[in-house]
């Protein structure tokens, strides 16, 4: 039966085009059939202001800019405090281009690489000191708008959608709220085979939080070592059926944002949510603009 909702998806995904005069952008981004898109990364203010204006005009909305893989629980202190100016920086970009987040990664105890596995990420004390860390950087930039995210990581916190609920009851602060990406956190066959009921849990716990997510796909390798490898939409077993249903019923018009595709694999996950859309009853923003390529 198709899903009866109001809301229409807001779908993104990257500039794939070299250009970033507004009025290319917003070519773009109406031809692939978008309503978000990600930073467009210019820095000159005047530019960026009249991509904000044609955006807005055209009912295209800046999803996110990132501050992917920056470490805030390195325990060289002197790194640490850069790495806490370096997202402050960010967040400080995301409220002057009109990005609703920005988004961050929660940290690893051991020196070096954001992502280094360790099993003390996940102690009582790493979480009290995430908790305070984004209550410094929420509160140093304090942005009218953009909220801080951090991104959902299967080997750092959040790993789960009730640590990011406590998380985010911890941090007590309104700008900072939920991002979220379930093949990120697609650890075991259970979250894998059954991902629309995972999928309906993390909206369950987190719906009024969520200000964007990424659209990616997850592969189970079977041999005799269970792993997981990332893919494009579609190439993958994520039921996005519910991941689309599920989206659009929080009604905080939280975009949906392609990630980590090459060439023509934007193009294919495009069109693969699109058909999972209409297969659940679901408009999508900006719809008649889309060109077939």
């Amino acid at each position: 039966m198709a899903l009866r909702v109001d809301n229409k998806l807001r779908l993104g995904g990257v500039y794939q085009m070299a250009s970033r005069d507004p009025e290319s952008l917003v070519r773009y981004c109406r031809t692939m059939g978008f309503a978000a898109a990600y930073d467009p990364g210019v820095e000159d203010r005047g530019q960026i202001e009249e991509i904000k204006a044609a955006f807005a005009e055209n009912d295209i909305v800046t999803a996110e800019t990132g501050a992917y893989g920056i470490n805030i629980l390195e325990p060289d202190l002197a790194i640490r405090e850069r790495n806490i100016a370096e997202i402050c920086r960010r967040l400080e970009r995301a409220e002057m281009i009109g990005a609703l987040c920005c988004v961050a990664h929660g940290g690893s105890v051991s020196s070096g690489r954001w992502g280094a596995h360790n099993p003390a990420n996940f102690s009582e004390e790493s979480f009290d000191t995430t908790v305070k860390i984004v209550q410094r950087i929420v509160d140093t930039v304090k942005p009218a708008n953009a909220k801080l995210c951090l991104e959902t990581e299967s080997r750092l916190l959040p790993d789960s959608p009730e640590v990011y609920l406590d998380l985010i009851k911890a941090v007590d602060r309104p700008l900072f709220q939920a991002h979220l990406d379930p093949v990120n956190i697609t650890s075991n066959p259970r979250r894998y085979y059954f991902s629309g009921e995972f999928i309906r849990d993390c909206f369950a716990k987190l719906g009024p939080y969520i200000v964007s997510c990424h659209a990616k796909d997850v592969e189970m390798v079977r041999s005799a070592q269970v792993h997981f490898e990332e893919t494009f939409a579609g190439n993958g077993d994520i039921d996005f059926k519910t991941y689309i249903g599920e989206l659009v019923k929080i009604r905080n018009d939280a975009p949906m944002m392609i990630e980590h595709v090459r060439g023509r694999q934007q193009v294919w996950a495009r069109d693969f949510i699109y058909e999972q859309a209409a297969a659940v009853g679901v408009p999508i923003r900006n719809a008649e603009y889309r060109e077939f390529r």
